[in-house]
């Protein structure tokens, strides 16, 4: 009997078999920093900055090592600040065996020019050119095994002939000008003084005070 509806086909229509679609992991977002708190690497202070800063309270430059140009305008930037800051006397400790001559001489000349009293201790072993901000202290002290060398800068010069000889009198009257200072401190002939320079004689810090290179051995006064 006719139903008015279509009987079902056989075997079923089926639709064509898709392979499923793949799934994919969502990406990570980067982080970004928030505008409103910029991000800033802030160096860490280096340790022997803070214990600088320490000296500097209680009005002492401590100068060790090679006295270089480095060295030398640091030392002169802390005098400087001292004396602007205070009348009271600074305290400068000096442990340099050596030195760079043109150094020395700017932080001798330094200590000329600050007006409060400039006490140098010398502990260690001072030497060569850096006897130069020694000589100008207004006084001159020493630990009991300090030890002193008086020699000459080693210097090497390089360059066309013109300025190897301008290099060569600029040298020549800086080294003038060392001992120049160095006999004035100390009381000694400059001929002596260039003399035992050129030698590399040494100095007990007992010999330093009969030579006049320092006034005594720190601890054997109340004063010092």
């Amino acid at each position: 009997m006719p139903s008015g509806l279509d009987p079902p086909q056989w075997p079923p229509e089926v639709p064509p078999w898709r392979p499923a679609p793949e799934r994919r992991e969502p990406r990570p977002v980067p982080e970004r920093p928030s505008p409103l708190v910029p991000t800033v690497a802030v160096p860490a202070a280096a340790p022997h900055e803070d214990v600088f800063d320490r000296l500097l309270e209680r009005r002492i430059v401590l100068v060790s090592g090679r006295l270089d140009d480095q060295a030398a305008t640091s030392a002169a930037a802390r005098l400087m600040l001292l004396d602007a800051t205070g009348d009271e006397p600074v305290d400068l400790r000096l442990s340099c065996a050596d030195g760079d001559l043109d150094a020395c001489i700017a932080l001798a000349d330094t200590v000329d020019l600050v007006g409060v009293t400039v006490r140098a201790l010398c502990a260690g072993k001072v030497g060569g050119p850096a006897l130069a901000p020694l000589a100008a202290a207004d006084r001159r002290l020493a630990h009991p095994h300090c030890g002193f060398l008086l020699k000459d800068p080693s210097v090497q010069l390089h360059g066309r002939a013109d300025e190897l000889a301008a290099s060569a009198a600029s040298y020549q009257r800086q080294l003038d000008g060392l001992h120049t200072r160095l006999a004035q401190a100390t009381g000694q002939p400059v001929e002596r003084v260039e003399a035992d320079m050129q030698v590399g004689r040494t100095l007990t810090a007992q010999e330093a005070v009969q030579y006049g290179l320092v006034e005594e051995i720190a601890g054997t006064s109340r004063e010092g």
